[in-house]
């Protein structure tokens, strides 16, 4: 008798668990069609349904009415005022489903193809359609055009919020930049910079900024050459780069303090067999900091032309980590940059501001990991 029981309150805590699992698949279903319905502007006009309409509408209880509506208000698309009903907001009024994606920078640097990705992937989860433009090209200024112009037209398509990289390799580059957020601005759109503020530490633009702690990974990758005997220290740069990079470079002047060279920045390019001879000669490097990853195999390729052994005649890092790193030979000694983590921190800040855009200007930090390998001793 008693294991009839058993077996019976095994069969309603399974039944009930379905009943559940199907209730939560329901609530996202019908949240997910009337978020889809705000953003084309199907109640521009007309009033939201209320809890009671909803039920009869989705054959739903009220229950899950509630929390529909209570995802709504989180998520900060509509308003409920007790007594009066429930209306869209002013972020629900003017919610697109689309976000805007400008990345430049892929072509030289490999963080963010996969951050771009993660965030088209969350994108999709959510619900959101990521708009992106081509703005590759190798002339400079062609590309500086292209990434205006490619802003221009998100506005006026519609965005819910921006994401971008800020421009750099141009002298003018924080100009460009103030002229890029300002077309956002003046159209009411919400923007995160991605991996660097469009001004130079210690200034603060007022914009929201993902990115690692660049200071502190140039000090630590100096650091780590110190405690492997090195004692000449570069850092292997261009001119006009991102604020990011140069806060990366005065890391490595930090973390070399009391050093012959003293993390002294020098502007060449590592495929320039000449002169990555004459800097050799004349400063007698025993390491060298590459500002990201593809820099430092260029430059490990361009060492071996020369006759230079790595690590034994001259150290390399890098900073990156996706996988140029682990494609050399040796190994390159890096920092890895948290791309997953990076997506996911722009997404979230992304949707808080959205639906708060008074919030103060912030800046999330994220860790980053040194990585040891071959081209280190």
């Amino acid at each position: 008798m008693r294991e009839k029981e058993v077996n019976r309150l095994g069969g309603f805590r399974i039944i009930e668990s379905c009943i559940i699992r199907a209730m939560g698949a329901m609530y996202l279903d019908v949240a997910r069609a009337l978020r889809t319905a705000i953003r084309n502007g199907d109640y521009a006009q007309k009033s939201f349904p209320s809890e009671t309409q909803l039920m009869q509408k989705f054959g739903i209880g009220r229950q899950t009415a509630v929390r529909v509506l209570n995802e709504l208000v989180g998520e900060g698309l509509v308003i409920r005022r007790k007594g009066s009903g429930t209306f869209l907001s002013q972020a629900g009024r003017k919610a697109t489903g689309r976000i805007g994606l400008i990345v430049h920078g892929s072509d030289y640097c490999e963080i963010f193809s996969p951050i771009s990705k993660e965030i088209s992937q969350l994108c999709q989860k959510n619900g959101y359609s990521l708009l992106l433009g081509d703005v590759s090209s190798q002339c400079t200024a062609k590309r500086i055009l292209k990434v205006l112009d490619v802003a221009r037209r998100f506005v006026v398509q519609g965005l819910d919020g921006a994401i971008f990289q800020p421009v750099e390799l141009v002298p003018d580059a924080e100009a460009v930049n103030r002229q890029l957020v300002d077309i956002f601005d003046k159209a009411g759109v919400p923007v995160i910079l991605l991996d660097s503020d469009i001004v130079c530490a210690p200034e603060r633009s007022q914009y929201d900024v993902v990115s690692v702690n660049h200071l502190d990974v140039g000090r630590r990758l100096a650091q780590h050459l110190r405690r492997c005997g090195a004692t000449r220290i570069v850092y292997l740069t261009q001119k006009d780069r991102a604020p990011c990079v140069q806060a990366r470079q005065l890391g490595v002047k930090i973390g070399c303090e009391g050093l012959l060279l003293d993390g002294k920045a020098v502007y060449a390019d590592p495929e320039d067999v000449d002169a990555i001879r004459r800097m050799l000669r004349r400063l007698r490097p025993d390491s060298v900091v590459c500002y990201n990853d593809r820099q430092a195999a260029l430059l490990l390729q361009t060492l071996d032309k020369l006759g230079r052994k790595v690590p034994d005649d001259i150290m390399v890092v890098g900073f990156d980590d996706v996988q140029y790193a682990r494609l050399t030979i040796p190994q390159l000694t890096t920092m890895r940059q948290p791309c997953k983590e990076i997506a996911a921190a722009v997404f979230r800040m992304l949707m808080e501001r959205v639906r708060n855009p008074n919030l103060p200007a912030r800046m999330e930090i994220l860790d980053s990991k040194l990585t040891v390998r071959g081209s280190t001793k």
